[in-house]
């Protein structure tokens, strides 16, 4: 049985991840990413394109939700992030990174050896800043909130 640890959690840049975007796919297997947004009641005015909304504040009982999501589409690389990625987002991820250590399935065991889990550097406020107004990889954007 593998055994993940705070070790296995890496950053991503926004950039690196606007280029998944933009090339269709990330570099690991089958190019397969998601992205996972812990944020709460600051989920307001704008999202990642494509990403899922599982809040920080109950993100322990949707993490078998999570998991069973990832396997069904077959992702290759997560990326959590909250508002600035310094509490919710890197929190989440290890949770998310020691829950993979209570599977007992072999094919879930072997499948998520294979997942790469990232925390976007800065989380959506650098997103935003950076992004925001491209609705190609941003949705809903709000930019009377994020101008100021």
């Amino acid at each position: 049985m593998t055994t993940y640890a705070l070790s296995d959690l890496k950053y991503i840049r926004p950039s690196t991840l606007r280029t998944w975007f933009r090339g269709g796919s990330s570099p690991h297997g089958s190019g397969k990413f998601a992205i996972i947004d812990v944020r709460d009641d600051d989920y307001v005015g704008g999202h990642i394109k494509g990403s899922c909304n599982y809040p920080a504040t109950n993100f322990i009982s949707l993490l078998p939700s999570l998991r069973k999501s990832l396997y069904e589409k077959k992702v290759d690389d997560v990326v959590f992030h909250c508002m600035l990625s310094q509490a919710r987002g890197p929190s989440s991820a290890l949770k998310f990174l020691r829950s993979l250590n209570t599977i007992d399935d072999p094919e879930l065991q072997e499948f998520f050896k294979n997942v790469h889990v990232y925390v976007l550097k800065g989380g959506f406020q650098r997103w935003a800043r950076e992004y925001g107004e491209d609705s190609s990889v941003t949705e809903d954007f709000a930019a009377d909130l994020w101008n100021y």
